[in-house]
């Protein structure tokens, strides 16, 4: 008769055993799964009605690209671009998720890396971006000479806009258009919009997108910070 009890008790405890979720998982799903899907694969139901037929889908976390990144081109980003990410939102597409608490939001970052297994043993360091020189008018005049050599109008514009003749061509990894970005609204770049993100954009490239990295793009480091110094100057007022 105890046999029986025993039994019948620990059948009673397998349905809530077997649905027990860990609190990674649990706060992923409250908050990420939405846009990118329960297995991390950014076919949430709300993907299909953000960006259908236009990039930026809700990023993929198993193929182990990511664009928002302090790390070299083709390397994973550490915690802290995931927590920079998961905090400040993409204008525009992600929002902030400020509101879950700072354990929470790790928790969602260990959610995340356990979607693609390159994490596992992954060291990823951050770049290391020098101190900017003045970004005054002389450097956006040198800027504007770096943007040329560089083939940025190609996607760009001549001014910036996201008009260049390469612009209505570009796709994104999974083939969707994706449009370049327009310098006239800093309000709107997903890496940020501060001179030291656009410096780190340019330096990293944009995995998954047409955008390289300017990393070894010019024999003087300086001419980067003129680039940064061009495009700020590009801004509306």
């Amino acid at each position: 008769m105890r046999r029986s009890a025993t039994t019948l008790f620990l059948l009673l405890l397998l349905p809530t055993a077997a649905h027990a979720v860990d609190p990674a998982t649990s706060v992923y799903n409250h908050a990420c799964a939405w846009c990118h899907g329960k297995d991390g694969r950014g076919d949430g139901p709300a993907a299909f009605s953000i960006g259908k037929y236009r990039a930026p889908r809700p990023r993929d976390f198993t193929l182990g690209h990511f664009k928002l990144r302090s790390t070299p081109s083709g390397q994973l980003p550490t915690d802290a671009d995931l927590l920079r990410t998961v905090e400040h939102g993409i204008p525009a597409y992600m929002p902030s998720f400020r509101g879950l608490t700072a354990g929470e939001r790790r928790l969602a970052i260990t959610a995340v890396k356990r979607f693609y297994p390159g994490f596992a043993s992954a060291q990823p360091a951050p770049i290391a971006i020098p101190a900017p020189p003045p970004l005054d008018a002389e450097a956006a005049a040198r800027g504007r000479q770096s943007y040329e050599a560089a083939g940025c109008a190609s996607c760009h514009g001549d001014r910036g806009r996201g008009d260049g003749p390469a612009a209505r061509t570009l796709r994104d990894e999974t083939g969707l258009p994706i449009a370049p970005a327009d310098f006239r609204f800093p309000g709107r770049f997903k890496n940020g919009a501060e001179p030291v993100d656009v410096y780190r954009t340019l330096v990293t490239g944009l995995d998954g997108t047409p955008m390289p990295s300017y990393a070894t793009a010019f024999d003087d480091p300086r001419m980067l910070w003129d680039l940064v110094a061009y495009v700020a100057s590009l801004a509306r007022r």
